[in-house]
């Protein structure tokens, strides 16, 4: 048996699209139950994910799966890999609806032997933050908070990992523009 495929044969694979299009759910449970622990324990380890927000994730990616069984979506393949990646993707997904703050963007930049911005200052980087562009605020967050590869984005939303490096060099630029710009002009005491 192939762990890759959670044990499925390609016969094994093909009932499970016939039972699940008919709503029957059993043979599904019983192998993707399995999964879902392993799942709910490799996003908590690799991404230091919550208990709840690593078991929303996999209960997310479960529905996504066996919606896409049901529409013809899936090939048999490496599913124990795309389950895993959907999850991961699904993770950061939440967490970026979530958590799109420059606070935490800053928390995972900063080195242990960097003076902490002061509070005027973090208010000014964050005025700079709020006027980048959402793509900018997206890129960023998933590269720094979600630690996703930009090679892993490019995949994301399909473009090129050149195109995705020249983008964050961009978008970080825009931020640096931003800020120094805001702490230039704002008021002396």
């Amino acid at each position: 048996m192939e762990y890759k495929n959670f044990g499925l044969n390609e016969v094994s694979f093909k009932k499970i699209v016939v039972d699940l299009k008919k709503n029957d759910t059993y043979f599904f449970e019983q192998v993707f139950l399995k999964q879902f622990g392993e799942t709910v324990k490799y996003l908590r380890r690799e991404y230091k994910a919550t208990q709840d927000d690593a078991y929303d994730a996999t209960m997310d990616t479960l529905i996504e799966f066996r919606t896409r069984f049901v529409e013809g979506k899936l090939q048999y393949g490496n599913l124990r890999f795309l389950f895993t990646k959907m999850a991961s993707q699904m993770l950061l997904r939440n967490q970026r609806k979530n958590k799109t703050s420059i606070d935490d963007v800053l928390s995972l930049t900063q080195e242990e032997d960097t003076d902490f911005l002061e509070s005027e200052d973090l208010s000014q980087l964050n005025i700079a933050w709020q006027l980048l562009g959402d793509s900018c605020k997206q890129l960023l967050t998933w590269h720094f908070y979600g630690k996703m590869k930009l090679s892993e984005i490019a995949e994301e939303i399909q473009k090129s990992p050149a195109t995705i490096r020249k983008q964050k060099e961009r978008c970080i630029q825009k931020l640096k523009d931003q800020f120094n710009l805001k702490t230039i002009l704002k008021p002396n005491d």
